[in-house]
């Protein structure tokens, strides 16, 4: 992977959308990934458990600065989009919400309501948290309005709400859902988790 051009300051655009290469040193919040003899300072929710990496990365260039956000799954960078994407969320609010909790735990808080949850993030207070749920519950509610093939969608299953947010069409996250234990015997995390084993969906392998 070559060294990319930068975008003119003051825009925002995913001008470097995945690094694969090297981790040479660790940081706090960071690492600092080798490709192609050069180094590239990538912000990281949590550290990598392999030196060998490829994350995919939101690039965001200002005129005063430039930075990388980088994720281990593509569920991460979609939650961490999602999340930034509501006014008054920065990019800093977004990685302290994914470095405490998994992209399924995130979602099923903002599915459920549990303000909580999300305010135990660093800097993330109650009015934030409550501020994500209102923003992001009601787009999860409007796409999961749509109707998918055999019937409506259960528009009340967390569930299904969380798997939207992640990124799934109602559909797919209808689909997702099928063969996977009904809410009566299991709760929307472990519903989640075995929606997203039994999809498929993407993982990062190391190497």
């Amino acid at each position: 992977m070559g060294t990319p051009s930068l975008d003119a300051p003051g825009r925002q655009h995913k001008v470097i959308a995945a690094i694969r290469g090297s981790v040479i040193a660790r940081g706090t919040d960071h690492v600092v990934v080798e490709v192609n003899g050069v180094g590239y300072k990538v912000f990281v929710p949590r550290h990598p458990s392999r030196d060998e990496v490829l994350l995919h990365t939101h690039q965001v260039v200002r005129e005063d600065a430039q930075a990388l956000y980088g994720f281990e799954t593509r569920e991460e960078l979609a939650l961490f989009d999602l999340l930034i994407g509501v006014s008054g969320v920065g990019p800093k609010a977004g990685m302290a919400i994914l470095s405490v909790a998994r992209p399924a735990e995130i979602a099923s808080a903002i599915a459920s309501g549990d303000a909580a949850a999300l305010a135990r993030a660093p800097g993330v207070g109650k009015k934030t948290a409550e501020r994500l749920i209102v923003d992001l519950r009601g787009k999860i509610g409007r796409v999961a309005g749509e109707p998918a093939s055999g019937g409506p969608l259960p528009t009340d299953d967390d569930a299904h709400a969380a798997l939207v947010a992640l990124g799934y069409t109602a559909s797919e996250a209808s689909a997702a859902l099928q063969g996977v234990p009904p809410r009566e015997r299991a709760s929307p995390e472990e519903r989640i988790g075995a929606a997203l084993r039994a999809a498929g969906r993407p993982r990062v392998a190391a190497g």
